[in-house]
């Protein structure tokens, strides 16, 4: 229940901005920084990276996440927190060729491929 709350509130650009301000401190730093760097704002930066997890997570991962947040003082964003600096581990941005398109996520070590754009831009919507 609680994965499933933070997938439908943080794939909202405006929701992630504020949750993103919200946990403050190095993690907002490094989120702004990567945002800057591939020219999105903060939020859009974190909703995508919402949504390419609840798309590519499967219930191992999904449990795992639930497990973390359980028990927390919040719980939304600490999941949120945990999702995202996954994403800046492995490397999150977005490739030139597909920014000015505004296509979705892209990482490093694989992350979302052309194949994958269609799902995310419904999981967009």
């Amino acid at each position: 229940m609680l994965v499933t709350d933070l997938i439908h509130s943080c794939s909202n650009d405006k929701v992630a901005q504020a949750a993103t301000f919200c946990i403050g401190g190095v993690f907002a730093e490094r989120v702004r920084a990567v945002a800057q760097e591939n020219g999105v704002s903060e939020g859009r930066f974190v909703s995508v990276v919402v949504r390419d997890f609840a798309l590519r997570a499967d219930e191992a991962e999904r449990a795992q996440l639930a497990r973390e947040m359980a028990g927390c003082d919040q719980p939304i964003l600490s999941g949120l927190r945990r999702v995202v600096e996954k994403a800046l581990e492995g490397g999150a941005q977005f490739a030139d060729d597909v920014k000015s398109f505004g296509l979705p996520f892209l990482r490093r070590d694989g992350g979302l491929t052309f194949e994958g754009v269609a799902p995310l831009q419904r999981a967009a919507r």
